[in-house]
C-alpha cells in the first residue's frame, strides 16, 4: 500500500471507518466473512498480465470471478460498481458484458468516469509509481445491481 493509500486509511479510520487490506476481489470472505453490504466498489481492476488464464484475458477472469464473489457479500437491491478504462482494448480485455451475462447481473448502468471531477482521485499503477489515469482519456463506470 502507498503513502497516499496510508493517509486515505488514517482519513477513515478517524472518521470511523474499518479498513482492511490485503483483500483477494475473488474470494472477499477470507477477509470479510458473511457480511453483506450496499455497495460493492472495485475501481480500476487490473492484472498487469496478458498472459491467457482459462482461454480468456486474465482480466476478464478476474472481473467474473469478483462478479460472481461479490453477489454473496450484497444486501438486496445492492450494487457492484466497476471503474475501467473506456477503450476498445480494455473493453476486450474485460469482456464486460460477458463477466455480467456469465454472473447473473442485470445489464449495468453504465456511465462516464471523469477524474477531473474528483480533485482529490488519484490512481497508482499496477507496474509503477506513475499514475495510469495520465495513460487514457476515457473511462466508464459500470453500476450493476443483483
Amino acid at each position: 500500500m502507498g503513502d497516499t493509500a496510508y493517509d486515505d486509511a488514517a482519513k477513515l479510520l478517524k472518521l470511523g471507518a474499518q479498513v482492511k487490506t490485503g483483500i483477494d476481489a475473488t474470494c472477499l470472505s477470507k477477509k470479510i466473512g458473511q457480511r453483506r453490504f450496499r455497495t460493492i466498489i472495485f475501481q480500476f481492476p487490473n492484472v498487469a498480465s496478458r498472459e491467457a488464464l482459462c482461454g480468456q484475458n486474465p482480466n476478464h477472469v478476474l472481473v467474473t470471478h469478483f462478479l460472481k464473489n461479490s453477489r454473496a457479500h450484497l444486501k438486496s437491491g445492492g450494487l457492484v460498481v466497476i471503474s475501467t478504462v473506456d477503450s476498445p482494448f480494455y473493453e476486450g480485455a474485460f469482456k464486460t458484458d460477458d463477466a455480467v451475462r456469465k454472473t447473473g447481473f442485470e445489464t449495468p448502468d453504465i456511465y462516464t468516469f471523469n477524474p477531473k471531477d474528483y480533485p482529490a482521485y488519484s490512481h497508482q499503477n499496477t507496474a509503477d509509481e506513475e499514475s495510469a489515469i495520465n495513460e487514457h482519456t476515457a473511462f466508464a463506470t459500470f453500476v450493476l445491481s443483483a
